[in-house]
């Protein structure tokens, strides 16, 4: 769900292979992650501009070090709209890098290293941004001189044929690094399972801190929210959706256009792994009922798309990746039964969110209404 806008696209530098970071920092992992690395925290609760400056500084002298002579090459400036990272460009002496600082608690909700090692091969391929180099909480990533696509853009119909073929692509991927046989929960059950771990912890404390939430999350009743994620899992067990590398975050704040050919690049991969096809078409869709930047952000106040703007969506996606033995329709209904899945899943990660975010965002109403809307799914599957 994170969001960014990219704008100020003056000086922009897209660090061609010969300017890119030195390996002098290897993780163990080396052949998925070859980045400078540093252990440096960024805390920005704490610094002010002119100590963040003298921070990134000093981490560009050891990550990049024909990057900035001096401190006064450096200027920052804070992107707003990020839901979930702080995130800055950083320039110096005409290039640009993109600087990204984790939010607080959000590794209870992301697999860090896991997501770095996503972006290093993405990265490999051509199919988002570079990683750069890593730090203690956060990020350098590359730049890419582009515009952020915003509510209205996914409903072009042009544009949403582009996403279509960018997801397909994506979705590829599971041919070159194919689901471990060892690890076939999907990623999807996963973060549901441990959320509503964390959910079930964090509820008393919830009540406490925000006394007027405690009548509906007591109606809402989180012990039988367990089983009905259980029925949820029975149910869709049963429903032929092919596994593939999902992006599993895909709104509209995800996706650039760049400047230079007008291609669109997936971004923002911290949920991204093995998901089924139905799924990240689902969580896609849903996306379309959001304007985060509208008068109620946190609320489903926009339309789904109509079945004929999903069906021109899901013929780009078959026509890219050559899916002729399945129809649009076909695709379309095994879509449908995935959407209940979406919303519990982003359901518990609003809660969570809700007991720490420090954002201008209500997490609580969005979570609730995504909860709800999951029971609303399940009940059209009456088969107990």
């Amino acid at each position: 769900m994170t969001t960014v806008e990219l704008n100020n696209k003056d000086n922009a530098d897209r660090a061609p292979d010969h300017e890119r970071p030195s390996l002098h920092f290897l993780r163990p992992s080396s052949d998925t992650l070859k980045v400078p690395t540093c252990n440096t925290v960024i805390d920005l609760g704490t610094l002010t501009h002119n100590d963040l400056i003298d921070k990134v500084y000093a981490m560009a002298q050891e990550l990049f070090p024909s990057w900035a002579n001096q401190k006064e090459d450096l200027s920052i400036h804070r992107i707003s709209g990020a839901l979930t990272n702080a995130v800055f460009f950083v320039d110096a002496r005409g290039k640009r890098r993109l600087l990204r600082v984790y939010g607080v608690g959000v590794d209870q909700l992301v697999d860090r290293e896991k997501e770095l090692a996503w972006l290093a091969r993405l990265g490999r391929l051509n199919l988002g941004p570079r990683l750069l180099a890593i730090f203690g909480n956060g990020r350098f990533e590359e730049y890419v001189d582009s515009v952020t696509l915003n509510h209205h853009d996914i409903r072009d119909p042009a544009t949403s044929q582009q996403i279509a073929q960018c997801l397909a692509r994506q979705h590829a991927i599971i041919q070159i690094y194919p689901q471990p046989s060892s690890d076939p929960t999907l990623e999807i059950w996963k973060n549901v399972d441990k959320w509503y771990g964390l959910v079930k912890q964090l509820l008393p404390t919830l009540k406490q801190q925000h006394p007027d939430w405690a009548p509906l999350l007591d109606i809402y009743n989180f012990d039988r929210l367990g089983g009905e994620i259980e029925r949820s899992k029975r149910i869709l067990s049963s429903v032929k959706s092919p596994v593939v590398f999902g992006h599993n975050d895909l709104q509209y704040g995800n996706i650039l256009k760049r400047d230079d050919t007008g291609a669109l690049v997936l971004v923002d991969f911290e949920y991204a792994g093995y998901n089924t096809r139905g799924y990240d078409l689902a969580n896609h869709f849903i996306e379309w009922r959001y304007d985060y930047h509208g008068a109620q952000p946190a609320a489903m106040t926009e339309p789904f798309p109509t079945p004929d703007e999903q069906l021109r969506f899901i013929q780009s996606y078959i026509d890219t990746n050559d899916t002729n033995a399945t129809s649009a329709e076909e695709i379309r209904m095994e879509m449908q039964v995935w959407l209940g899945a979406t919303h519990v899943g982003w359901g518990l990660w609003g809660l969570i969110q809700a007991s720490q975010s420090q954002i201008d965002f209500d997490y609580f109403y969005y979570s609730m209404e995504r909860l709800d809307a999951f029971r609303d799914e399940l009940a059209k599957w009456n088969l107990d």
